[in-house]
């Protein structure tokens, strides 16, 4: 429903030559099954934790921060299974992208929906919030498969090339994009809300947006605050929706029961930071670890990285990677 940071903008050659990898890519998983896709992108996972030396360096340090308690071999093992399922989770998209939207019933089994039909019974509006776990991309092409008409925010990509393909495969499965800073994209917003709409958000990472401090895994971490503000103002139906990739190649996307918010922003906030937290913990390797998240700091408090040291004993151990 959203992407990862923003890179630094790459020159022209650069991000054709990308896009073109990416078409080769996508060229020759089209030729494969879904399993067979899945295990070109663990490989493809297995590459890039071999290649970039900054991504393992931050994963470490993130999970060092996230769960102390756990010997450097263990988060090793999950910061490699991230890897993986994030090369999974590419493969997965580019195979779809060449697909019927059909194929993704057959991919993502729900558990809860009925708390969406009671929700869309009640005439409220709806949000549904979720975080950069399991494969988020099929986990909106799943909710608007089943009719709910979900539209996601997000921001654009520095290249122009991968953002219209990006928009064309949330489209091909019914998912309209608001595209942060773009015109019209504060009207579409709120206009989805007082439609009694469903709108999907992603708060789980530190970016150039509005936001507050609140816990996550026990360190304050800026948070956008905008779903949060939205929520109160429109008196909508949260609902914590994740999707997790099971043993059997296929997807459980979840979805819990409401979650109540205190009509404070910076509390509302943390609640909602919490119920991903929880997800995360779930399924640590299902989550991207090299993004910076405890990145900017309250003002006095010294930077996170390199040390985990001082962390309160709050954790609780992660389940071991299955994949």
């Amino acid at each position: 429903m959203a992407e990862l940071e923003p890179s630094p903008p790459r020159r022209p050659l650069r991000a054709a030559l990308l896009e073109r990898l990416v078409d080769l890519v996508e060229l020759q998983l089209s030729r494969s099954d879904w399993r067979g896709a899945q295990a070109a992108g663990r490989a493809l996972g297995r590459l890039g934790w071999a290649l970039s030396r900054r991504d393992r360096r931050r994963a470490r340090e993130h999970l060092a921060i996230a769960f102390p308690e756990l010997s450097a071999p263990t988060r090793a093992r999950v910061a490699r299974a991230s890897f993986r399922h994030y090369g999974t989770m590419l493969a997965e998209c580019l195979w779809l992208a060449s697909r019927g939207p059909a194929e993704v019933d057959t991919k993502v089994r729900f558990d809860g929906w009925e708390r969406i039909e009671a929700a869309r019974a009640a005439r409220r509006p709806i949000l549904i919030l979720t975080g950069h776990c399991g494969n988020w991309e099929l986990l909106a092409a799943g909710l608007n498969r089943r009719g709910l008409g979900m539209a996601v925010v997000a921001r654009a990509l520095e290249e122009g090339a991968l953002q219209e393909r990006l928009l064309a495969f949330r489209a091909h499965f019914g998912s309209r994009t608001i595209v942060r800073g773009t015109p019209g994209a504060a009207r579409a917003l709120l206009g989805q809300l007082r439609a009694a709409g469903a709108l999907g958000m992603l708060i789980d990472q530190d970016t150039q947006v509005e936001g507050v401090f609140v816990p996550f895994f026990g360190r304050l971490a800026w948070t956008p605050s905008g779903a949060a503000e939205l929520a109160l103002r429109f008196d909508a139906t949260v609902l914590p929706t994740f999707i997790e990739r099971e043993r059997d190649g296929r997807h459980l996307a979840r979805v819990e029961p409401p979650l109540p918010l205190e009509p404070d922003v910076t509390a509302a906030t943390a609640a909602m930071t919490a119920r991903i937290e929880a997800q995360v913990r779930r399924v640590p390797e299902q989550w991207v670890w090299i993004h910076r998240r405890w990145r900017r700091r309250p003002p006095g408090e010294a930077q996170l990285f390199g040390s985990a040291a001082g962390r309160g004993a709050t954790s609780q151990a992660p389940a071991t990677p299955s994949r």
